[in-house]
């Protein structure tokens, strides 16, 4: 059975170009294009794996890590941000947030696959 994979991005380029990427490695993606219903997709898809975007409308890709991680239902999926914002704190607040790992864009494809594969393979 495919290992899946929520997208949560508010941009449909990013979502479709992480899709295409993942789906050929045999993922099977749900997208999100807000952090309000990433939310609620992660609790109802039960994803393996997030890849969560920062800056998004109606709650912050932060708020949706802090959220995930306090929830029994979700704390246990690996979350990695993948995001523009690039300072050191933005990093050091993903990470505290409980973020697996934490991705800039742009990245590169086989950046992003080998993040995927080191937390669900």
């Amino acid at each position: 059975m495919a290992k899946k994979v929520l997208i949560i991005d508010d941009y449909p380029a990013t979502v479709k170009m992480m899709t295409e990427i993942l789906q050929l490695k045999g993922y099977e993606i749900v997208a999100a294009y807000d952090g309000a219903s990433g939310l609620l997709k992660a609790r109802s898809e039960k994803p393996d794996l997030i890849l969560l975007d920062i800056m998004m409308p109606e709650k912050s890709g932060f708020e949706v890590c802090r959220e995930l991680k306090s929830d029994a239902a979700t704390s246990g999926i690996p979350v990695i941000i993948v995001t523009i914002r690039v300072s050191e704190d933005s990093i050091r607040n993903g990470k505290s947030l409980g973020a697996a790992e934490y991705i800039t864009k742009p990245f590169e494809p086989f950046r992003l696959l080998e993040a995927v594969e080191k937390h669900i393979g």
